[in-house]
């Protein structure tokens, strides 16, 4: 079966490139193609669709071409996109929600209880990396007594260790020293911490900075530093930071509200896995925030983040089911 849609996927994409080799908009338009879209512009939501089919300028979906098309044919009345959107269906194409990743809480398991007596061996022998899996066995309570204390310990041997595989155990030890965990709260040494782990090639230090700056709590609240902060780690697909973004636009937090940056930050945020992104996302098409509103639109983003975990989506979800 897989072998036969793998293969219709082909013949697809081949279609459509013959059909329309000589059309294709080009990479640098897609955002103000996407706009013009939901403006509801005659022809963008077809435009937009071949660009998520052919994957130009933006990640290739299936399920978003499909949703322009669907657009395009009702708003606009366009006949290319009625035709597309017709081919999709008679395939098959486009019905699952290929650009969405459902993201599953890490457990336990992925740690082998076995290592235990070995990483904590070899850190005492001056292991970074030994010293860091050591100190996630103890927070978590696997192969040993949970204990955030010795997790600490280990956590600041592996820091201590000049290389930049300890990068992970620095901003661990920094999210202790925030959150009193093992240690007394001390959010100086948790701010060093994720300065230290602010850096080119990592970045879960910046997201945690930007969120101090942005809550105003341990660090004097400064909106340009938060934003440029949790940018930087948003870029770097932390989705957490793309959806606390959404909702410094959304709501106008040092900047000016601007529903279309908060949508795109939302839908980043939903794509990469974070569950609240995706419930925005329900709330932005339910209310029409920024947005026509749409029923099985909010209804698709709020399955999205029930499913992964997040009561208040299943709460809506239900809620906006019993309205139908």
């Amino acid at each position: 079966m897989s072998k036969i849609i793998m293969n219709t996927y082909s013949v697809l994409a081949l279609f459509m490139l013959s059909a329309c080799a000589v059309s294709l908009p080009t990479a640098s338009k897609f955002k103000s193609i996407k706009n013009a879209c939901v403006e509801g512009e005659r022809n963008a939501c077809y435009s937009l669709g071949q660009m998520y089919s052919e994957g130009i300028g933006t990640k290739k979906s299936y399920y978003l071409a499909r949703e322009a098309y669907t657009r395009g044919c009702k708003k606009e009345n366009n006949k290319d996109a009625c035709s597309e959107l017709g081919k999709m269906e008679v395939l098959g194409i486009g019905k699952n929600h290929d650009n969405y990743i459902v993201n599953k809480e890490k457990n336990n398991s992925l740690i082998n209880p076995r290592e235990f007596e070995n990483n904590k061996n070899t850190c005492v022998q001056g292991d970074g990396n030994a010293c860091y899996s050591l100190g996630q066995m103890y927070s978590r309570g696997v192969g040993t007594e949970k204990s955030y204390k010795k997790a600490r310990e280990a956590y600041k041997k592996a820091c201590e260790i000049s290389s930049k595989s300890t990068y992970n155990a620095c901003y661990a030890l920094g999210k202790l020293y925030l959150n009193g965990l093992g240690v007394q709260r001390n959010h100086i040494k948790a701010q060093q911490l994720f300065e230290h782990t602010c850096t080119e090639t990592y970045f879960k230090g910046c997201a945690d900075l930007g969120y101090m700056y942005l809550q105003g709590k341990e660090l004097k609240k400064d909106y340009t530093k938060a934003i440029s902060l949790l940018n930087r780690a948003c870029k770097n697909s932390d989705a957490k930071s793309c959806a606390t973004l959404g909702t410094v636009y959304i709501t106008g937090q040092g900047v000016k509200e601007d529903y279309t940056k908060a949508h795109e930050l939302f839908d980043i945020s939903c794509q990469t896995g974070d569950a609240l992104g995706c419930y925005n996302m329900g709330n932005i098409y339910e209310n029409g925030i920024g947005r026509a509103q749409s029923q099985e639109d909010a209804i698709h983003f709020y399955k999205l983040a029930c499913s992964m975990g997040l009561k208040v989506g299943c709460q809506s979800l239900e809620l906006l089911q019993k309205k139908l």
